[in-house]
């Protein structure tokens, strides 16, 4: 398999969202800057992650004369003051820290304004080891998580070879060039030759620094019947979700989003 076939796959795959880092203002002196530094701008997958583009924007503020000598490791960022957790991805990070509701009348403003830093690392709240080495290995510990959930065990993942791994990386960062080698391999994981999975791989994020929810979601109810988004929902949240179903006054409901959107409670998890 070179490509997502499905048409709701392919969206996610080509989702981007276009970014504006800036410099702290108040690093900028002590970092030599002697005039204002530009903002640097890219277009980033929302299934990317920042240190890998650390280099890159990295390079670009040193270029405009900033006196740095540190490595990737120094450099963070921030949204309205609250630091980035460089191990989520980056479409995550957005739907997270803006409060974006596709419904909105008043989406948040793009490109989205991110601030760099090169100073003060903020250890108590960041996982100092932002490396990309260190990405991929949380990225395959997510891999080895979700294939236990879906099928008992880690044997699918643990079968890779390591040139398998390493497709399956370099196909999600650099996946405009690549993307068939993340495919090749993903196939070969979610495929379940017709077997009903035994859980669901699934984490909610919920705004606020609120702890992350795992827990293992079984596709079918006792009855056999598909458990929806709405009933999972209702399952680990009840007090957010007081029923399988949308309320009445929706718009002043929460909402699930995934990947900028917001599905039907109604479909099947």
């Amino acid at each position: 398999m070179t490509a997502p076939q499905n048409p709701i796959t392919r969206a996610i795959w080509d989702g981007t969202l276009p970014i504006k880092f800036s410099l702290d203002s108040t690093e900028a002196a002590a970092l030599g800057a002697k005039a204002i530094v530009e903002p640097y701008f890219i277009e980033a997958p929302r299934c990317s992650y920042f240190p890998l583009w650390t280099s890159q924007i990295r390079k670009y503020f040193v270029d405009m004369a900033l006196n740095f000598i540190g490595d990737d490791a120094d450099i963070w960022y921030d949204v309205d003051g609250t630091p980035l957790k460089w191990h989520y991805p980056i479409g995550l990070l957005y739907d997270l820290h803006t409060g974006y509701r596709p419904d909105s009348n008043s989406p948040p403003p793009l490109p989205w304004p991110v601030t760099v830093h090169f100073k003060n690392f903020p250890a108590d709240k960041l996982i100092r080891a932002q490396a990309i080495d260190a990405t991929q290995d949380f990225f395959m510990s997510m891999i080895k998580e979700a294939d236990f959930l879906r099928n008992g065990s880690t044997k699918k993942v643990m079968n890779l070879s390591k040139n398998d791994q390493t497709q399956l990386w370099d196909g999600l960062w650099s996946k405009y060039l690549t993307s068939w080698k993340f495919w090749s391999v993903n196939y070969r994981l979610v495929i379940n030759d017709g077997q009903m999975p035994k859980h669901i791989p699934i984490r909610i994020y919920l705004p606020d620094n609120c702890p992350v929810i795992q827990e293992p979601i079984s596709p079918i109810d006792e009855n056999g019947n598909q458990l929806t988004l709405g009933d999972v929902l209702h399952q680990v949240l009840p007090e957010l979700f007081p029923s399988p179903l949308p309320s009445e006054n929706a718009s002043a409901a929460p909402v699930p989003v995934i990947h900028g959107i917001i599905p039907q409670l109604e479909i099947p998890i």
